[in-house]
């Protein structure tokens, strides 16, 4: 009895303690689940001059900035001496020259495909595995789909130019179709397609380093920048492949390890010097990227990764954590990892504390956010991130947590409106704010879409007059057939612009057997033709007035079924004792009627009847040699031989025995020799 009141005492006085981290855990939701919003996101890495971007949903055009996302449906166009850089992961970044025109058709895990009208782009693909993913690009009536790592560029040109090329350099390979041809373009070559006239669809091919510009130097350049930068990242080791970006931590920042949080990352003083009163979420602005919603753009060249995943903590100075405490596997991109709070006539914001869960401000905002595609993973595994033999955890005042200087505000009539104008809150006012703790218990506040601004944004976000060509160029057609966002057409396209929709003829164990048979019997290899497998034909059989047809795979029936012929005509799986067929009568006996010329495949379709039909032998009948005729030689008869003739030739007749020979006279004889005398 004893123990039992002892288990009963000890529970009573531990239920205070486990109802406190049971709420706690109940009130913060861990980063475990699937987020209602989870399409994938690329950025900005790399922006020079000029360069304007509109929204799927919207007829504005703004101004791009660095580190802005990038969404499925997003449009492009950069202006004179602009160039661009899109990075889609830690393996494939894009490349925009000036006066160049693009379209995300497509930005999904399953693959990616773009659009370009007009200009030129470069893409480096560093890790490509085709069975998982596809990259596509779709110039003016011509579609280039990737097949291996590379390097791959693509000049559309203007609107009034005829051709695009396309080159592919560093192992890289492709595919190319047009309107009604395909062909595969590989590693070293460029092509040019022509895409109106009397040859569209043509093509020529070249050496790829022939067209290496400018734009090629500058591609090859922020490629030697990326391959230092992901040497020396640490991915795998303080943070997985799904925080992409986190490459550029290296270069402005240091990890190291603390008791509380692990390993964090801090930046280099000299990183946030260039900052007065530098803190998290403070120097950037506000955009709306559909569907998510409100979304941070930050103004450090490091932040992509900071802003997006993980969470700011405090200790003495700020540090990054790329975990919360409580994480499921996948690490979910997130617009803004803060707590917004309406107070007053402000509109305030903090960064999320390390033991609290995703808070979607924008949950009231942005209603309509189901319509766009989602990936379901079922994966409900809770990580704690480390270190281990962490305490328990216990209910720590926000104050505590976050400093005042950590919260950021900023009047609600110029919410989103500008790109400055952010500030630290005063104390009392960021005490009120801390006041309040986020849970989903607290309603998040209803903030102003992008059309309740109605135009009202400031010069430095919205355009006030948008590249006057960039409407044109989004109405020129581009790929070699019409495109389904978040579906590949490379397979399609092979299938239909090089196949003709037929299976291509692939190298079977089968035919190999008979070539390496062939060969030691001496007898010559006849390699197998076409390119596609051929349609089954009708054969049709008549066999005593019955008629049959039937359906003949050419599967079944090989070239080496067939019987070889020599050149003389002989065939040589026939027996070579074969008795000689009588040649025909003479001309002057009987006509001889021309020739009649039989289709190949006529001929081809006699020979397999004749090779399934059982073979007899067949017998001549034993004729008479007839008895020769002999002729008397006439005076006009011409004593010279008759031309050879092909049939045999007859016996030799016996020759007549010639007369005896006859003296003269002998008065002929002296009656000449008197003359002569």
């Amino acid at each position: 009895m004893r123990p039992a009141k002892k288990i009963q005492w000890a529970f009573f006085f531990l239920m205070p303690f486990l109802f406190a981290v049971a709420g706690n855990a109940l009130a913060n939701v861990p980063d475990d689940y699937v987020p209602e919003v989870n399409v994938r996101v690329a950025r900005i890495s790399f922006i020079s001059g000029d360069v304007q971007i509109r929204r799927a949903d919207s007829q504005h055009w703004e101004r791009a900035a660095s580190n802005l996302p990038i969404v499925e449906g997003d449009e492009i166009a950069t202006d004179s001496n602009a160039r661009l850089e899109i990075q889609f992961n830690s393996y494939n970044y894009l490349r925009l020259s000036e006066n160049a025109y693009l379209k995300i058709t497509t930005l999904r895990d399953e693959g990616i495909a773009v659009s370009l009208p007009n200009g030129s782009m470069s893409l480096r693909v560093l890790n490509f595995v085709k069975d998982r993913s596809y990259f596509e690009i779709d110039a003016p009536k011509t579609t280039v789909s990737v097949e291996r790592a590379g390097m791959y560029r693509v000049d559309a040109g203007s609107k009034n130019d005829s051709e695009v090329r396309v080159s592919v350099t560093d192992s890289g390979q492709a595919r190319v179709y047009s309107e009604n041809s395909g062909f595969t373009l590989k590693n070293g070559r460029s092509a040019t397609v022509q895409i109106d006239g009397n040859y569209a669809g043509e093509w020529e091919t070249s050496d790829a380093s022939r067209y290496a510009d400018e734009f090629n130097s500058w591609s090859l350049q922020r490629d030697a920048i990326i391959a230092k930068r992901l040497q020396n990242a640490d991915y795998d080791k303080y943070y997985d492949r799904d925080i992409y970006g986190a490459e550029d931590l290296s270069e402005y920042g240091e990890w190291i390890f603390t008791k509380k949080y692990g390993y964090v990352w801090k930046p280099f003083r000299n990183s946030v010097a260039s900052y007065s009163d530098w803190s998290p979420y403070r120097y950037g602005q506000w955009r709306w990227i559909p569907p998510y919603g409100w979304t941070w753009v930050n103004d450090e060249p490091w932040g992509w990764a900071t802003y997006h995943h993980g969470r700011w903590v405090y200790d003495d100075g700020w540090y990054w954590t790329p975990y919360p405490r409580y994480r499921g596997q996948r690490s979910w991109w997130r617009p803004a990892l803060v707590f917004i709070s309406y107070i007053g006539s402000n509109i305030c914001w903090y960064p999320l504390p390390y033991d609290y869960g995703y808070y979607n401000y924008n949950y009231s905002t942005y209603i309509d956010r189901r319509k766009y595609n989602t990936t379901i993973i079922n994966n409900t595994t809770v990580v704690i991130n480390p270190p281990p033999n962490q305490p328990p955890v216990v209910e720590t005042p926000l104050i505590k947590k976050i400093p005042h200087l950590g919260v950021i505000t900023v009047p609600a009539s110029e919410f989103g409106r500008n790109t400055k104008g952010f500030r630290n809150a005063s104390t009392e006012l960021a005490q009120e704010v801390l006041s309040v703790t986020p849970s989903e218990t607290v309603k998040p506040p209803i903030l102003p879409t992008f059309k309740d601004l109605n135009g009202r944004v400031s010069r430095d976000i919205l355009v006030e007059n948008p590249k006057p060509t960039a409407r044109a160029e989004a109405q020129i057609k581009t790929g070699a057939t019409e495109r389904t966002s978040g579906i590949s057409t490379g397979e399609n396209l092979r299938k239909e612009r090089i196949y003709g929709n037929r299976s291509p003829i692939e190298k079977t164990d089968r035919n190999s057997q008979t070539e390496i048979k062939s060969a030691l019997d001496g007898q010559p290899i006849i390699r197998d033709t076409g390119a596609v497998t051929r349609q089954p034909r009708s054969v049709v059989k008549q066999d005593d007035g019955n008629s049959e047809t039937r359906n003949e795979s050419p599967n079944n029936v090989s070239p080496r079924d067939f019987p070889i012929r020599s050149r003389g005509g002989k065939n040589v799986n026939e027996s070579e004792t074969q008795t000689p067929v009588k040649p025909p009568h003479s001309r002057n006996d009987r006509e001889i009627s021309p020739p009649v010329y039989a289709p190949p495949q006529k001929q081809q379709e006699r020979e397999e009847r004749i090779e399934r039909q059982p073979r007899k032998e067949r017998q001549e009948p034993v004729r008479e040699p007839e008895p020769p005729r002999y002729e008397p030689p006439t005076k006009h008869d011409d004593p010279s031989p008759p031309p050879p003739r092909s049939e045999p030739p007859p016996k030799p007749e016996p020759k007549p025995e010639p007369k005896p020979e006859q003296k003269p006279p002998l008065n002929e004889g002296k009656g000449k020799s008197e003359k002569d005398g």
